[in-house]
């Protein structure tokens, strides 16, 4: 058994150590205060970094709004105006068809107006679909320029199919598909999605 020399017996902890105990004990203590006030910079660090990203991302949102207002309410302004151009009073297509056939003289057939779909909360889009048989260039352009000129609603060729009966002849076969956008009355229930 190992002599513990006479002036290391004492009442405390720190009495009863030998000389290069208490050295290592005072150095761990020192490695505790060290890796303690690195790890609180560190936080410190962590934090401050991240204000400084908020800060960044501010400034550069107070550069663009100061840079892009102005032409960014010119667009919300234009887009207002557009969106009133949707009416909200249904479109009788069969009246606006007969009257702008009667315009570019011709005939129309094989009518078929498809069921209202919800394309945004509160916006439906309806089409309706009939076909033109032996009509020149210019009656098709005549024909769909006054359906499409329709004041008070919004109405798009949403699709057309454009055939010639034969290469000799001008007159052109078509299948057209009109398009209106409406605004739901407040208060009124959506139509079914029909799956198109």
């Amino acid at each position: 058994m190992a002599k513990v020399d006479a002036k290391h017996k004492g009442p405390n902890f720190w009495e009863r150590l030998q000389p290069r105990e208490r050295v290592l004990v005072m150095a761990l203590a020192g490695v505790a205060f060290l890796m303690f006030t690195m790890v609180l910079m560190f936080l410190r660090f962590q934090k401050l970094s991240a204000i400084d990203e908020e800060i960044a991302d501010i400034r550069q949102g107070l550069d663009l709004a100061r840079t892009f207002g102005p032409s960014y309410k010119e667009k919300l302004a234009a887009k207002q105006q557009e969106t009133e151009k949707i009416s909200s009073q249904k479109l009788m297509f069969s009246t606006l068809i007969e009257q702008a056939a009667e315009v570019a003289e011709v005939k129309v057939s094989n009518q078929t107006e498809k069921p209202a779909v919800e394309v945004a909360p509160g916006l439906h889009r309806r089409t309706y679909e009939f076909d033109l048989r032996s009509v020149t260039l210019t009656q098709l352009t005549k024909f769909l320029s006054t359906v499409e000129g329709q004041e008070g609603h919004v109405v798009l060729t949403h699709g057309l199919t454009i055939r010639s009966p034969s290469g000799s002849e001008d007159r052109l076969n078509v299948d057209v598909v009109l398009a209106t956008y409406e605004r739901a009355p407040v208060g009124a229930e959506a139509p079914a999605d029909e799956g198109g």
